[in-house]
């Protein structure tokens, strides 16, 4: 057996003695030395001990100070040269230990053949000495059996091969040894190889399994053939500061799940083959865990899947990585928690935590998912979320995604960048909670930013980014409805919100920011019922800064989408200003809406739209149908809708205003259908809009009061008309530049019915610069006698004046002897029985 090493090895020695001193800045507990090689390749050091390694013992001497002998081995470690004795006989080990047993003396060098168990009893390894291990040998602490193995900076113990090649020998391995085992400033190398121990892991320098207990600090592990240690699920390891694991063939460390949080940070890992620690997520973090994965020089390299179960609560440190093997993941489930916080707690300074995938492809990893973990928000701030989304979707997850939250679970997510998913970059499903979604860049992933339920869209913030992806929106899956106990809002984020199927039901308060754009799919909708509010106002509020709201379908197409839709909701909450709503009007028509349009307002609900467009419909530009109430109609442009601007009943028609424009239509009108009558209670205005108003069926019948303004246009369908009925009135009052028209939708005499007046002897019944034309047609009104454009009956009183009545299939007017008309300056020509009758 050679004492002195060889040129080579002194070569590799010094190269782990930078690696280690590089990743170790301030030293190896408290030890420093300057290194220097002599001519001959020879290594002499210089070391002192610090006052944090120096103590003081029971008999008045200081540990670790012992001087060094003058001539021997140099043995290279971190910062640390020790020096082991010079030549001399080595003793030989080839029995178990079974009882207590001190090596060292005055030559602490040892050969170790085969594999030695310590049982029943304490092996200790006094400061200086050095343990060699044949081929396949290997030293084995059993349950009842205990090492203690501690050296100095200056004179470390040393477990070597006696070639120092990886995997010479097996390594030390602690099986199921609860007992105070301990090691400090020793060098475990070369082995790793032979026969795996029973129940460790795998192959490695130093491994810990069963019930182990073991402190180790100030250790080099290194040269293994596999893993510098190894620790199973179950151990202790009350202590592994300042370690140097380094130039192992598989990595630094194979550990468990239950039992990574024993790496310490204060070590290096770097300088292996690949500088991770394997975690083999297998046992579950459960009841009582509370620990941290410590920020490591190495990435921990995660396989399987890693799950926090029944309250337990794993922290990872800032500037950790944690690297996932292909279909691995970190589930947090049962009120468990983890908090991934990328800033240091003490300088504020930002050290991101990274999640990413062993291999830089979309969905090579699960992602992280949070379930039914609502005791308190988990955390991810400063956080890197990258490369997920793939493998099997986790139970109670909507979809794939980096970061999936399910099954009534609570998060708080700042801060943090979500990339490179195989599926969304956030999924947000049944009942969860965001107490914080701002500052967040989600970007480069495969099917968007997001995917959301209806319920849950309101966590997500415009403080954010959501662009770059390869379909640039948040998926709002259409599935919970926005319940009556919720209030909510959807911040203008910098993509859409899009809504694919279905129509998202709200029953309690949705509120949409200005410059805001919800996009939908193909017969997707919104809908607003039995109570339920809609705010889009696109104005800022501070500022009064115009940012349009924008509604439109996925595919720029009409009909593409159904439109939004009021219905039981008599809020003064819904409002519509200052938004664009275009592509709807297809689809299912909704249940109690009268037609297909953009906007439909129905049974009983109130809404006001102003400043709106209204456009690209695949029927209709807007519908207010049975009872509803429309505060307000102004300043809106209502174009390129497929059957016209609008749908409206009778009693409906009065809340158009002539402030907003209804023209560029394929049918420039607004379609009025017969259908409630204008009540008796009820006295409207009917403004000059710059469309026809188009009766298609039956005759409106007025009970109250209908006034119309000067420049309006009232067109009828084949066999429609207008009619007074006990104490209705008429009031259509013109001027010379701007008369009020009654026409027929073709021009043919008799294409509709005419004006009726029956029983209404009010002496509002005024037509004065008005022009009646093309009726005189259908069934004659119930007590006339003749068909007329103007029929006044049944004590009915009128005055008309400064009119055209003409182009009737009968008479221009026809009044019964029991009436009264008024007539002066009117023009009757070209009726075809002539200009009036009494009857």
């Amino acid at each position: 057996m050679t004492c002195e090493p060889t040129d080579a090895e002194m070569k590799r020695r010094r190269l782990l003695k930078t690696i280690g001193a590089g990743a170790l800045a301030s030293g190896l507990a408290g030890c420093s030395s300057v290194s220097t090689g002599n001519e001959d390749g020879n290594e002499t050091s210089k070391a002192t001990a610090s006052s944090t390694a120096s103590k003081t013992t029971e008999d008045g001497t200081t540990a670790g100070t012992d001087a060094p002998p003058s001539d021997g081995k140099r043995v290279a470690f971190g910062d640390c040269t020790g020096v082991l004795p010079g030549e001399c006989s080595p003793q030989t080990l080839t029995d178990d230990i079974t009882e207590d047993t001190t090596l060292g003396g005055d030559c602490n060098r040892y050969v170790v053949e085969g594999t030695i168990d310590v049982t029943g009893a304490t092996l200790t390894v006094t400061a200086g000495t050095e343990l060699v291990f044949e081929q396949n040998a290997g030293l084995k602490i059993a349950a009842d059996g205990t090492l203690v193995a501690e050296g100095t900076c200056e004179r470390p113990v040393v477990f070597t091969g006696q070639q120092r090649t990886r995997g010479f020998w097996r390594g030390i391995y602690f099986e199921d040894s609860d007992n105070p085992n301990a090691m400090a400033y020793c060098v475990v190398e070369y082995a790793g190889g032979g026969d795996e121990f029973w129940q460790a892991d795998d192959n490695a320098n130093l491994a810990v399994g069963g019930s182990s207990r073991l402190a180790a600090s100030n250790c080099a592990v290194r040269e293994s053939a596999a893993w510098g240690f190894t620790f199973g699920p179950e151990v202790n390891v009350d202590d592994f500061s300042k370690n140097i694991v380094t130039a192992n063939a598989a990595g630094a460390g194979f550990v468990r799940d239950a039992s990574a949080h024993h790496v310490d940070g204060s070590g290096t890992y770097a300088g292996n083959d690949d500088d991770i620690v394997h975690v083999w997520g297998r046992d579950g973090l459960g009841a009582g865990f509370d620990a941290t994965w410590d920020a490591l020089d190495a990435r921990y390299r995660v396989a399987k899947l890693v799950e926090l179960r029944t309250d337990a609560h794993l922290t990872i440190a800032p500037g950790t990585t944690l690297s996932f093997e292909q279909e691995a993941g970190l589930k947090v489930s049962e009120s468990s928690q983890l908090t991934a916080a990328g800033i240091d707690p003490n300088t504020e300074e930002s050290k991101p935590i990274t999640f990413t995938g062993e291999q830089k492809t979309r969905g090579f990893w699960r992602g992280l998912y949070f379930e039914t973990s609502d005791r308190v928000p988990s955390v991810l701030e400063n956080c890197v979320i990258e490369y997920g989304g793939g493998g099997d979707e986790y139970w109670t997850a909507d979809a794939h995604a980096n970061v999936a939250v399910g099954g009534g679970a609570r998060a708080r997510i700042t801060r943090s960048t979500l990339r490179e998913s195989g599926g969304y970059g956030f999924n947000f499903a049944e009942a969860v909670t965001i107490d914080s979604f701002v500052n967040n860049t989600v970007t480069r992933n495969a099917t968007g930013a997001g995917h959301v339920r209806d319920d849950r869209a309101q966590f997500l913030s415009d403080t954010g980014t959501y662009t770059g992806n390869d379909v640039d929106r948040v998926y709002v899956w259409q599935h919970d409805d926005i319940g009556t106990d919720l209030d909510v809002t959807w911040d203008a984020i910098d993509v859409p919100y899009f809504v694919d199927t279905g129509a998202i039901e709200t029953y309690g308060n949705l509120t949409i920011d200005p410059g805001t754009t919800v996009e939908f799919g193909q017969d997707a909708g919104l809908k607003l019922l039995d109570g339920g509010t809609l705010t889009a106002v696109g104005i800022v509020p501070d500022t009064e800064e115009s940012k349009p709201i924008t509604f439109t379908g996925g595919q720029k197409t009409r009909g593409y989408w159904r439109g939004i839709y009021f219905q039981q909701t008599d809020r003064t909450e819904n409002q519509l200003r200052n938004c664009v709503v275009e592509y709807g009007g297809g689809g299912d028509e909704y249940w109690s809406a009268d037609a297909k349009a953009n906007v439909a307002v129905s049974n009983g609900s109130r809404a006001r739209i102003d400043g709106c467009t209204i456009r690209e419909s695949g029927a209709w530009g807007f519908d207010f149908s049975d009872d509803v109430s429309v505060d307000s109609f102004t300043r809106n442009t209502v174009t390129a809708n497929a059957e016209g601007a609008g749908h409206v009943r009778d009693d409906t028609a009065h809340f158009l205003s002539d402030t907003s424009t209804y023209t560029g239509n394929d049918e420039d009108r607004v379609y009025v259908w017969q259908r409630d009558d204008i009540r008796e209670s009820m006295a409207v205005t009917w403004d000059a809009i710059d469309v026809p108003y188009f009766i298609d069926t039956g005759a409106v019948s007025v009970y109250g009061a209908l006034t119309i303004e000067p420049g309006a246009t009232l067109e009828f369908g084949q066999d429609t008309g207008l009619r007074m009925y006990d104490g209705g009135i008429l009031s259509a009052v013109g001027t010379g530049d701007e008369p009020i028209t009654f026409t027929g939708e073709q021009k043919t005499r008799g294409y509709w019915r005419g004006i009726y007046f029956d029983d209404t002897n009010r002496t509002e019944n005024e037509l004065r610069y008005c022009v009646v034309e093309y009726g005189g047609g259908g069934n004659e009104f119930w007590n006339a006698k003749e068909h007329a454009n103007v029929a006044v009956t049944n004590g009915s009183r009128l005055s008309i004046r400064h009119s055209t009545v003409r182009n009737s299939a009968g008479y221009g007017y026809e009044v019964t002897q029991d009436s009264t008309l008024t007539a002066s300056a009117n023009s009757v020509v070209d009726n075809a029985l002539g200009a009036s009758v009494n009857t």
